[in-house]
């Protein structure tokens, strides 16, 4: 698996590509990732689709990516690797977090849509040989098929002009990238205009909090001084009560005269 990428800003996998690699990798998809690549768009393809090849490594590459090209055309569905691609590129564009551009090469938008001919065939193949797993089979069909063949693509037919062709998806790449940037510079001065209310609103009661510990220390000491001056009181009393005490401890021992009748 090689990874092609340019320098960019934002994410080291910009674009995913997913198209069958026998049927495209070393004619039209060369020219497409080429193009885009002059055009300083990063592109990445699964240059080898080997045998027992990690699925979560790809499924990591679509995560990592903002867009996705699905390139539709007749043998699409021969590959197991392109319906697994599929499946979780449309679980990240329902996220929000992906989009998503069909393209469809030779074949027509209905052809995909209602599997029809080679390639509704080779995708009922597919469906035998995981006839065991329905919870996958449904998945590409159902879900990734149906779903992603809706969106709004463009469609390379037999009068279309490869290199024209090739412009025009990079043309819509390049708007792609731009609004994307766009979103995400505005999301940073958002969340960058939040940090900084969070800030003033903790540079705030960091104020509050120290008035508030100034106040309870002019408190405490005045109720310092008063319990001082309570202490003092307090002592002159018990001294008094001790004279007190002792003056009436003195007349106690004077003796009684006995009083005549």
């Amino acid at each position: 698996m090689d990874v092609n990428s340019s320098p960019f800003p934002r994410k080291k996998h910009q674009v995913f590509v997913s198209f069958r690699g026998e049927e495209l990798r070393c004619g039209f998809v060369s020219h497409l990732v080429e193009a885009l690549q002059r055009h300083g768009i990063n592109v990445f393809i699964d240059k080898l689709e080997s045998i027992g090849q990690d699925l979560a490594n790809l499924f990591t590459r679509i995560e990592e990516s903002t867009i996705a090209l699905v390139i539709f055309s007749r043998r699409y569905t021969e590959s197991k690797w392109c319906l697994d691609e599929l499946v979780k590129i449309k679980e990240r564009a329902d996220q929000g977090l992906l989009k998503v551009i069909p393209i469809f090469f030779k074949v027509k938008p209905i052809t995909v849509k209602q599997l029809r001919g080679a390639f509704g065939d080779q995708f009922r193949d597919r469906e035998w040989e995981y006839r065991c797993d329905t919870h996958r089979t449904e998945s590409w069909k159902a879900e990734a098929l149906a779903s992603v063949s809706c969106k709004f693509g463009l469609t390379f037919d037999k009068k279309s002009k490869e290199s024209t062709f090739v412009r025009i998806i990079v043309k819509e790449e390049e708007d792609s990238v731009r609004t994307l940037a766009v979103g995400q510079d505005q999301m940073d001065l958002s969340r960058d205009s939040v940090l900084v209310q969070e800030n003033s609103y903790i540079a705030d009661q960091i104020v509050v909090l120290s008035n508030a510990y100034v106040n309870i220390e002019y408190q405490n000491s005045v109720l310092r001084a008063q319990l001082a001056v309570l202490r003092e009181w307090l002592h002159s009393l018990n001294y008094i009560i001790e004279m007190s005490e002792g003056v009436i401890g003195e007349v106690h021992k004077i003796p009684q005269l006995p009083i005549n009748p």
